[in-house]
């Protein structure tokens, strides 16, 4: 049996499909990108045809080696990114409308609307209703897209995201392509309930969702159960798609996150950490989601807590294009190191409004206790620190309100390799940091760590979790008194940026928004 396992990997901007062998090591790789577009501000789309080609173009571009060829694979893993949403018609495979992506806010208004049936949708579904999610952008495209609703309750419309779009066109499309997702895809529409893992009637029905468009869920992982590509696709043979895994849940997988307590903080322009806590769910403040991580075969669900640490990288960012003080985001570190430690020097980055330790949206940016002798250099180390004390009041919240604990945190993403910066955050957090050998693709890691155990190159997570391969790890270095006199203080200073904007102030964004256009590079481009 072969032992080499394939993994396609949707992004916000390409596909990425990478060959791995059994110790979890790429074999080959190809990145395709592809574009967006705004037609207006608060819109994000793709165009779905173009996603299709360049994951076609990326496993045809690595199997063209002399590396690997699609017959020396067990398996395809299958990640994407997780909010973006198709409509397409099942005889001619069109999509009715551009692919709508994540951030896009024009569902905004009948969220709004919702108003108290949103407990019911936090009750069922672990989200806080968002915009984000596909439930309301299903609803934008069948009330705005002439034919759409028809066809959708006549079977004839389908709806998925990019996972679902992608298995439908890999498994021979309008020849009989399948239509279905797995559980961590489908727990982030607000269409499905945590309870039964299926779709919700009550939910569709508050969306207008007609159930027949809906795809099949099913296990993140299960041999068989995905079907297989067709000869005629890219792959030009049948290879069997064992796993699809929503990407953030893709990377808890590749990050070997499989024991209740262990957190995946992914550092990117904002951040988000994932917590594994266990075949129990566990639900936390409204701040916070909680969602499926993974469910392996006819094993338990395992159930993961979500949170968003806004403006991260985007507040390194910031420093070069708003203060220009860097030239760019790799000289922060450099900065940081020739400051001492800015004790009772604190930099608010609350550009939108605050989130924890308690929602404001009045709130706004701020720094305090500045003295004379303050320079540059502390800005730049007071900003690292400010990251850190936001995951610290994300990890704070998750405890109080779940009584979940996170007692190892398992970092990668570009500001994964600022290694003064991941200190300051196990000096804050008091918890153990690590990072993987691989910061860039854990995510279609996950994916093929999934494909590989339907498959049977692993028999087990264990066995999976032995093949990890770290790069480094950080212990706390601060003694509590002042971890705790550091936190103190940066409460005071979140007290001075509280209502600043007014109690009626609406924010740029909201707590699930990005900075779209800056990543946390250690070159500074972007």
């Amino acid at each position: 049996m072969s032992e080499l396992i394939g993994s396609l990997y949707l992004t916000g901007t390409g596909v990425r499909f990478i060959v791995y062998d059994a110790a979890g090591v790429q074999v080959a790789r190809h990145e395709t990108g592809y574009g967006r577009s705004s037609p207006e501000p608060d819109r994000t789309e793709y165009d779905p045809g173009e996603i299709w080609q360049a994951a076609q173009a990326s496993v045809t571009a690595a199997l063209a080696g002399p590396a690997v060829s699609a017959a020396d694979l067990a398996a395809l893993g299958i990640a994407n990114q997780r909010d973006t949403t198709v409509v397409w018609n099942r005889r001619t495979g069109q999509p009715y409308h551009p692919a709508i992506g994540g951030f896009d806010r024009r569902s905004g208004g009948h969220i709004v609307a919702l108003g108290d049936q949103a407990a019911i949708i936090r009750k069922k579904t672990g989200l806080t209703p968002d915009a984000l999610f596909a439930a309301g952008k299903i609803k934008w495209i069948l009330d705005n897209v002439a034919g759409a609703r028809a066809d959708a309750e006549a079977g004839e419309a389908l709806f998925g995201t990019l996972d679902s779009w992608l298995i439908w066109n890999l498994t021979g499309g309008t020849a009989g392509g399948r239509h279905v997702t797995d559980v961590t895809n489908a727990s982030r529409t607000m269409l499905m309930s945590l309870d039964t893992e299926d779709w919700d009637e009550e939910l569709l029905a508050l969306f207008g969702v007609p159930p027949a468009m809906l795809p099949e869920i099913l296990p993140s992982s299960a041999q068989g159960a995905f079907g297989a590509t067709t000869a005629s696709g890219p792959f030009g043979a049948e290879v069997p798609i064992g796993a699809v895994l929503a990407g953030k849940q893709a990377g808890l997988v590749g990050q070997q996150c499989f024991r209740r307590g262990q957190a995946r903080y992914n550092c990117e322009a904002s951040s988000t950490l994932l917590l594994n806590t266990g075949t129990a769910r566990a639900d936390a403040g409204e701040n916070v989601l909680t969602t499926v991580a993974y469910r392996f075969g006819i094993e338990p669900t395992t159930y993961a807590l979500e949170a968003l640490v806004p403006f991260t990288g985007a507040t390194i960012q910031w420093l070069v294009d708003g203060l220009g003080i860097i030239r760019g985001v790799g000289e922060v570190e450099a900065m940081a190191r020739r400051a001492d430690d800015p004790e009772g020097m604190y930099f608010v980055p609350a550009f939108t409004g605050l989130t924890l330790p308690r929602r404001d949206p009045g709130a706004r940016g701020a720094m305090v206790g500045f003295e004379p002798w303050h320079s540059q250099n502390h800005v730049a180390r007071a900003t690292l620190h400010a990251l850190a004390y936001q995951a610290r009041d994300l990890l704070q919240s998750i405890q109080e309100s779940s009584g979940a604990v996170a007692r190892q945190v398992r970092v990668d993403g570009h500001g994964a390799w600022f290694d003064m910066c991941m200190q300051i955050h196990a000096d804050i957090l008091g918890i153990g940091l690590s990072r993987p050998a691989d910061v860039a693709d854990v995510g279609a890691l996950g994916a093929a760590y999934a494909a590989g155990l339907a498959a049977g190159i692993w028999q087990s997570v264990d066995e999976i979790a032995a093949t990890r391969r770290e790069n480094h790890r950080w212990s706390p270095q601060w003694m509590e008194d002042q971890r705790q006199r550091g936190h103190a203080g940066w409460l005071r200073a979140i007290e001075r940026c509280n209502g600043w904007a007014g109690t009626e102030a609406t924010p740029t964004g909201d707590h699930w928004a990005t900075l779209t256009g800056a990543e946390w590079r250690a070159d500074g481009s972007r």
